[in-house]
């Protein structure tokens, strides 16, 4: 995946003329992010938002000394902590690398920039807002309505690479089920 990938995301989302695209993407800063960087401890204001060209990052909660897993971001998705990046409140969860990750970060500054000089950057983020609301609202009723063997074909359906690119007792908190659960589930699917 490329930056250009980034130019096509946006061009999918909202109609930018080749002078908006090259302001957005000045806004924009390249950068590489190291495996296992905490991007966004409990407790702090989220200063920047990511747009993944390569990596894998995971957004979690701790609970009891133990750390849940909520979302998982990878090539071609924004990541970050939106409602903390936007209130500019302290976050209730972390986010962190689980792969070395080439980003394109926003600022919020920038972001607030991007809104007045673009008009099309309400539209473009409203967009993307609503994929992931969608998303959130189907994993949230996923939990609530399917057991966890559903949950585990679920993601062998949506996002199979997942299972290869992240650990075990990650894939098991976000799943809502234990690491020794999830290996008799997918000992029971192995077999069907």
């Amino acid at each position: 995946m490329t930056p250009e990938t980034f130019i096509h995301s946006i061009r999918q989302l909202a109609d930018f003329s080749d002078e908006e695209l090259g302001a957005i993407l000045s806004k924009f800063e390249p950068r590489s992010i190291k495996k296992k960087t905490n991007l966004l401890p409990i407790g702090t204001v989220a200063r920047e938002v990511y747009f993944i060209i390569s990596g894998c990052m995971r957004l979690f909660y701790e609970k009891d000394g133990e750390d849940i897993s909520a979302y998982f971001f990878t090539e071609g998705t924004f990541a970050g902590a939106y409602d903390s990046f936007s209130s500019r409140q302290p976050s209730r969860h972390s986010i962190e690398a689980l792969e070395d990750c080439e980003v394109l970060a926003l600022s919020y500054q920038n972001s607030q920039d991007l809104f007045i000089e673009s008009p099309k950057m309400n539209e473009f983020v409203r967009k993307i807002l609503e994929e992931r609301f969608i998303t959130l609202h189907q994993l949230y009723t996923s939990l609530i309505l399917d057991s966890p063997e559903e949950r585990y074909r679920n993601l062998l359906r949506d996002r199979p690479e997942l299972l290869n690119r992240v650990p075990q007792h990650q894939i098991a908190t976000f799943l809502g089920i234990t690491k020794v659960s999830l290996s008799r589930i997918k000992n029971r699917v192995a077999k069907k």
